[in-house]
């Protein structure tokens, strides 16, 4: 089931009092919670399919996803994203159309399984950022060393230097289902992460520094010419720009899998459910 925020209008708040006053009192009183406690946007998989008015899905070679029942967190259906070994591929479920309340800060919540590892190297399990993954401008949570929460900003759009700032974090549990839990900000730039509850990582007041440029090598047979022009000036150094408002607007949300490095060196899967995002924290299920 997939929800949004909705909030009663002021014409169905006075319909309610002026019902009969024992009944309506008490909706009133129930219904007011409750639309305080939803989230922006949810997705919790139990339609048994994904809503492709919601999500487009980006699948590269063999890895794979599906809606399925046999390992769920709660309810009867779960996210499964199967990754084949050795693959360097990547595969993700996208929502582009969310509210602007959360297109420069947002909290997110999701429940994870991993069986039975991940691969070592820098993986990526879920983003926010620029259209057109995975060229595009992105905050991350992902993995590092096959065992490590990652969070990190990647700067990976067409028309702008690549680079990254990466942070590992906490041990990630296997073979359980854990909640976890991040923060995106684009102004300051921030990633906070927290599993089961307890920090896992905090990316936080940093820089982009440039990547030094690869040196061409001379030839030491070469004998200089008096009569050619003489060298070009080196080009000026790139500035260190401050980390704020580095991805310009989170325009897509995504979650499932990519391995940058050699792949999996077994075959492996990552499950998602209750995914939640929203203008505060949100908390696990109740």
């Amino acid at each position: 089931m997939i929800t949004s925020q909705r909030h009663p209008s002021r014409s169905a708040k006075s319909g309610l009092l002026s019902a009969t006053f024992g009944f309506a009192f008490a909706l009133a009183v129930v219904a007011a919670p409750l639309h305080a406690q939803s989230p922006v946007f949810s997705e919790d998989f139990e339609s048994g399919s994904l809503n492709k008015a919601v999500w487009k899905t980006l699948e590269v070679t063999n890895a794979t996803i599906t809606v399925q029942s046999a390992q769920v967190a709660h309810g009867k259906s779960a996210l499964q994203i199967h990754y084949p070994k050795g693959e360097k591929s990547f595969a993700f479920i996208v929502a582009s159309h969310l509210p602007d309340s959360v297109r420069s800060h947002f909290f997110g919540r999701a429940y994870v399984y991993i069986s039975p590892s991940v691969p070592i190297g820098h993986d990526v399990l879920l983003n926010a950022g620029t259209a057109g993954y995975p060229i595009s401008n992105f905050l991350e949570v992902g993995a590092s060393r096959g065992k490590n929460i990652m969070v990190s900003y990647q700067q990976n759009a067409a028309d702008i230097p690549r680079n990254e700032t990466t942070l590992p974090g906490a041990v990630y549990p296997l073979g359980r289902w854990f909640c976890l839990e991040w923060e995106f900000q684009d102004h300051p730039d921030r990633v906070t992460a927290w599993i089961d509850g307890e920090p896992a990582a905090d990316l936080k007041d940093f820089v982009v520094k440039p990547r030094a440029p690869r040196p061409t090598k001379a030839d030491p047979a070469a004998k200089a010419d008096p009569a050619a022009a003489p060298a070009a000036a080196p080009a000026p150094a790139q500035p260190i720009v401050p980390g704020t408002d580095l991805v310009k607007g989170f325009v897509d949300f995504s979650f499932g899998f990519h391995a940058w490095g050699a792949g999996a060196a077994d075959d492996f899967d990552i499950y998602y459910d209750d995914i939640a995002i929203d203008t505060k924290r949100i908390g696990p299920v109740k």
